[in-house]
This record gives structure tokens, C-alpha cells and sequence, in this order.
């Protein structure tokens, strides 16, 4: 539940967003398909989001310290989105960079990912009318982790990154053609298996939980490479603007 739960709270809003507004959409689209749906080809979208990363090898790293530290279950990620609509029909392409950032700390111990995305994705407007604009959308693109642990007398920093999909449904509630809020459930496909130390004081062993680390090697837990992950179920909310 509280890997969840931010998550879900977002998800729950685009479904039922979704259900309460599809009849009224199916009784307006006869009217949409007369002309465009949007005066303009390009939007721009700035929003918020939760994801539910968990990150099970930094999690078993920060147990074999002893030490009272929270689990890394779900990170805060900003969004934004550049689209365009092909004029008259129900697909856009967006352009998507997105900022990650997820912590942990507790015992005199500190965990600490950020990193971003960029995914470009398809999205198809299936049911629309003058207010709501219910879609799906699919994207393939890359994302880089950045990663530091610190102890009570060593240091570690590190990084990775990898290539994933994502894929979710979304609505947007437009009160005007040009103003919109956007809300998303999305579910992405990205871990990292490999990360690589890029500085710190850290050598073998020195941090409870991390067999290898130091001098650019990649990094290890129990002799075997620590992942991490930008995977999960993604809950978005965001304002859009059609121009």
C-alpha cells in the first residue's frame, strides 16, 4: 500500500475522470469531427507526478547497515511535454523530458537518486468534445540515474542509465481551447541494472550493504551489480496550453 499509494491517488482521479465523462464525450463527437478539435497544432505541458520506483537493491544495502532507514518506494518526478497535433485527425507526438528525484535517510546514512528522462510518445485522442479530451499514448526513450550514499565516514557517488517504454491513458479537461488540465496514469518500463562509481571516498566494503565500489568500477552489492530503476506506475497531474 505505501509503495502505492501517491501513485493511486493520481490513477484513481484519470479513471474516474474517465468513466464520469465518456457517455457526455460519445453524445458531443458527431459535433467534434465537423472541424478540428483545437484552434492550434502545438501544446505545452508543465506537471507533477509520483512514481513507484522501489528500489529493492538500495533498499537491502540500507538493512545491512543496521540502521533505521526508510525504504525508497516512490519518487517525485516534474514533467514537461512539448506536442503537435496533425491538424484534424486524433494523433499528436510529444516530446517528453522529465526530472526524477527519490531519498532515503536515517542512522547517520543518506540515499539519494536524480536523474531525468526523455521519451518521445504518440498519443491518439479517442473520445473528445468542446471539455474533455480522453487519450492513450506510447513512447519508447532513455533515462540516466545519478546516485549517492553517505555514511557516517565515507562517501559514494555513482550513476546509470538505460533505454525503457512506457505506455498509459490521460484526460484533459480543457475550459478553454487554449487551457487545459491534464491528468495521467502511465505505467514505464526502465531499469537500470548497471551503475558505475564516479567519486566519493568509498572502497571495498566500506559501506555497510556495498561489496565494490571506488575508482570508476561499477558498483556492487553481495558480489553482484547494484541496480536501480525508474520503473513503476506513474500518476501525473499538469497544466496544458494549446496554441
Amino acid at each position: 500500500m505505501k509503495t502505492f499509494g501517491k501513485v493511486g491517488l493520481f490513477i484513481a482521479a484519470a479513471i474516474f475522470a474517465s468513466v464520469l465523462f465518456t457517455q457526455d464525450a460519445f453524445a458531443q463527437r458527431g459535433r467534434v469531427s465537423s472541424r478540428p478539435s483545437l484552434e492550434g497544432d502545438m501544446s505545452l505541458t508543465l506537471g507533477i507526478s509520483t512514481v513507484s520506483a522501489a528500489q529493492d537493491d538500495i533498499n537491502g544495502a540500507a538493512k545491512d547497515t543496521g540502521a533505521n532507514v526508510k525504504d525508497m518506494s516512490s519518487a517525485w518526478e516534474f514533467v514537461g511535454n512539448w506536442g503537435y497535433r496533425i491538424s484534424g485527425s486524433m494523433y499528436s507526438f510529444i516530446l517528453r523530458p522529465s526530472y526524477f528525484m527519490q531519498s532515503a535517510d536515517g542512522g547517520g546514512y543518506k540515499y539519494e537518486l536524480s536523474g531525468y528522462t526523455i521519451f518521445p510518445m504518440m498519443r491518439i485522442y479517442a473520445l473528445e468534445n468542446y471539455f474533455i479530451k480522453f487519450f492513450f499514448q506510447t513512447g519508447v526513450g532513455y533515462g540516466q540515474l545519478n546516485g549517492s550514499i553517505t555514511a557516517p565516514s565515507q562517501t559514494l557517488d555513482f550513476k546509470g542509465g538505460a533505454f525503457g517504454a512506457m505506455g498509459g491513458i490521460g484526460v484533459d479537461f480543457c475550459f478553454t481551447d487554449a487551457h487545459c488540465l491534464t491528468v495521467e496514469g502511465n505505467l514505464r518500463y526502465l531499469p537500470i541494472e548497471r551503475n558505475l562509481t564516479t567519486g566519493g571516498s568509498c572502497t571495498n566494503g566500506s559501506i555497510p550493504g556495498i561489496s565494490q565500489c571506488g575508482g570508476g568500477s561499477e558498483v556492487e552489492r553481495n558480489g553482484s551489480d547494484l541496480k536501480t530503476t525508474m520503473s513503476g506506475l506513474q500518476g501525473l497531474i499538469g497544466y496544458t496550453m494549446n496554441f
